[in-house]
């Protein structure tokens, strides 16, 4: 009997090894979308994923654009906004934040996206509005030229510009809306400049060398 009574609690015991772990994950949650990509988290992991593509921890991006993804996880079928997290009930998670260390030429630059391009930003807080060149612009396959048209000042002196709102701008788990943004004639800046039309519309501070940008609600 007592043989008996080890046996079932070994089983239930190793039931909860396995059913533990499953639960912990808790369920997904999109941090930045993109045309045909998206950043899903899960617990602490994340994944850039393409449509197609499986994580790692078992998460499947079945479709996904500027506003919405949707995924196969455990045998249902998600469809979830930026940053909303499924549960029993929905629930805003908190405030999205990204943390930027300084490079080796001690400038802060960011992987991210503008109308779900990749690109490389150049935080710049002296720069007015998101600025980019006319070759990142052709790249994009933006029409810029239906913007409205002026000058900005360059290093190199006065440039013709066109004046633009990006649908757009993706910095981490944070994505702003309608961004005004200036296209400058030629190949420059070479790097798209991440200026205050983006960073004056979320909180930003230095902390110990660090830049920390955080999402406003």
């Amino acid at each position: 009997m007592r043989w008996r009574w080890l046996q079932t609690l070994r089983k239930m015991t190793l039931l909860a090894l396995v059913l533990v772990p499953c639960c912990a994950w808790g369920s997904p949650e999109v941090i930045a979308l993109f045309n045909g990509q998206a950043m899903v988290k899960l617990g602490e992991a994340q994944q850039l994923l393409k449509v197609g593509e499986t994580s790692s921890f078992g998460v499947t991006l079945l479709a996904a654009d500027t506003a919405q993804a949707t995924l196969r996880y455990q045998n249902r079928t998600l469809t979830l906004k930026l940053s909303q997290r499924v549960n029993a009930t929905f629930a805003k998670p908190a405030r999205n934040e990204v943390r930027l260390t300084r490079d080796s030429f001690g400038q802060y630059r960011v992987r991210g996206a503008m109308n779900g391009h990749y690109v490389t930003f150049l935080v710049d807080t002296g720069a007015s509005i998101v600025a980019l060149s006319e070759r990142q612009a052709q790249i994009m396959g933006l029409d810029y030229r239906a913007g409205k048209e002026g000058q900005v000042q360059t290093a190199q002196g006065l440039a013709k510009a066109y004046f633009v709102f990006l649908d757009d701008v993706t910095v981490g788990s944070i994505t702003l809306r309608s961004v005004a943004a200036s296209v400058i004639e030629g190949a420059y800046p070479t790097e798209v400049l991440l200026g205050m039309s983006f960073l004056g519309q979320v909180n930003y501070a230095e902390e110990n060398g660090v830049l920390v940008l955080k999402a406003r609600f």
